[in-house]
């Protein structure tokens, strides 16, 4: 595997799981995760993740892809992972 291949490998694996490396980010910041809280406590806690993750695919130009029921993040019960 040359270097190209390797660093789209990495990216690729990284867009695929995007929703939930997001969520993290969002819980390991507490400036976010106030900011968070606040979202959810005006929006609903699924409206405001779906809406999140939706947001994510329309900036990102990605395809939806297979449900994980496996998220690392605590903040989402599953996501959808994407592809380019």
């Amino acid at each position: 595997m040359n270097l190209d291949q390797c660093a789209e490998q990495i990216v690729n694996q990284f867009i695929t799981d995007i929703t939930d490396h997001l969520f993290v980010s969002i819980e390991q910041d507490d400036n976010k995760m106030r900011e968070y809280m606040l979202y959810v406590r005006d929006y609903d806690l699924d409206n405001l993740n779906r809406a999140i993750g939706k947001k994510i695919k329309e900036k990102l130009s990605l395809e939806n892809g297979e449900e994980n029921e496996k998220p690392k993040s605590r903040l989402i019960k599953s996501y959808t992972r994407h592809s380019k």
